[in-house]
């Protein structure tokens, strides 16, 4: 029987036809990609740097400079400004704004930056909050043994919690203002132990929630219910720290990366340990919202997620991604320059990201 010899492609034939599958997936993947992105959101540069402290406050934001602080409105121009000093440390937030430097603190008018009370305390300052009556600072030279101050917006003390033994992890106003919460961390026994503890300015303190199975990273209210995160279980208390074991959830794996409470609703955001930590990836995201808990796929990997509205969104380099409770998929656009950072959501429901050295107030869909 005769031999037939066959011939093999040459290198030039197999490597044109090798480029050419390459050029062929990219296209197909960028079509695939693309397919669902609607439009270009709109950008607003606001006059500070990626290396200032900048945060949401109300329709715009404020920003430190180092000594002075300053507050703009959504179209990016200057309402007030005000010196505290160089070294300051701030927090806003929709009731008002906190600054501290050494031992004294101020409080402002979020939206006029009137100064509502400036004095010295009798400690250094480590932190304030403004609440819709009363504001709360925590002073002391050791954090694990500091005193909380409330006092109304005129400065005049209300009450003084003395917290000896325990590490303050965070501390706040709710139910419209009336009542203080403070999160806190004892170290001083064989297990750490997470305590939740609520006050009545002025009058008694109310509720005390203690956790020795987790360590406790977040705390939401949503009346007449307190919600507290931990990295083993969600759990669920009334306000005096009973819980209600029947809605206790296994969160184990994942962790709260940001929340909203609008009247009686949350709604939680959880991404997988393995998506975050030094390089954020977030492809996955856990939405929980009273009965409803459903995991959904973010079109493109995410540095940053964030909830408002009752959506969830992500962000990446090229995108803004959101999804509700009820979608199918992601809605998806594309942002008009590449961004690297977001820090906060207006409300206005722009986003305040970061391109290089530049700060953007960029329109959510």
């Amino acid at each position: 029987m005769e031999k037939v010899e066959t011939k093999g492609l040459s290198w030039s034939s197999a490597l044109l036809i090798t480029a050419v599958l390459m050029i062929v997936s990219v296209l197909i993947a960028r079509g695939i990609a693309s397919s669902g992105v609607k439009g270009v959101a709109r950008a607003t540069q606001l006059p500070c740097s990626a290396y200032q402290d900048v945060r949401p406050l109300g329709e715009g934001v404020i920003y430190s400079d180092g000594t002075h602080l300053h507050a703009l409105n959504s179209g990016g121009r200057q309402k007030w400004s005000y010196m505290v000093g160089m070294g300051l440390s701030y927090d806003a937030n929709e009731s008002g704004v906190s600054a501290w430097l050494g031992s004294s603190v101020s409080l402002l008018n979020k939206d006029s930056g009137a100064l509502l009370f400036s004095g010295a305390m009798d400690e250094p300052v480590i932190s304030a909050v403004m609440g819709q009556t009363y504001a709360a600072v925590l002073t002391g030279s050791d954090e694990q043994n500091s005193t909380l101050l409330i006092m109304e917006h005129d400065g005049r003390e209300i009450d003084r919690i003395s917290l000896p033994n325990l590490t303050v992890l965070q501390y706040g106003f709710f139910n419209n203002g009336a009542m203080l919460w403070v999160m806190s961390l004892d170290t001083e026994g064989t297990v750490p132990m997470s305590q939740l503890s609520t006050y009545k300015p002025g009058r008694m303190q109310s509720g005390n929630i203690t956790d020795s199975d987790q360590v406790v990273y977040q705390v939401m209210f949503e009346t007449p219910n307190v919600y507290t995160v931990g990295t083993t279980y969600m759990r669920v208390y009334d306000y005096t720290g009973v819980e209600d074991t029947a809605q206790r959830r296994l969160v184990y794996g994942w962790y709260l990366m940001d929340t909203e409470t609008s009247g009686s609703n949350t709604l939680m955001a959880y991404v997988p340990m393995t998506q975050v930590g030094n390089d954020v990836h977030v492809s996955d995201v856990r939405m929980v919202s009273g009965e409803t808990d459903k995991t959904v796929r973010m079109p493109f990997p995410c540095y940053q997620l964030a909830v408002k509205n009752g959506r969830v969104y992500g962000f990446s380099e090229q995108y803004v991604m959101s999804y509700g409770l009820n979608d199918a998929k992601a809605s998806v656009t594309q942002l008009p320059m590449p961004c690297s950072d977001m820090l906060g959501i207006t409300g206005k429901n722009e986003a305040i990201l970061v391109s290089g050295d530049s700060v953007y107030l960029v329109a959510l869909p």
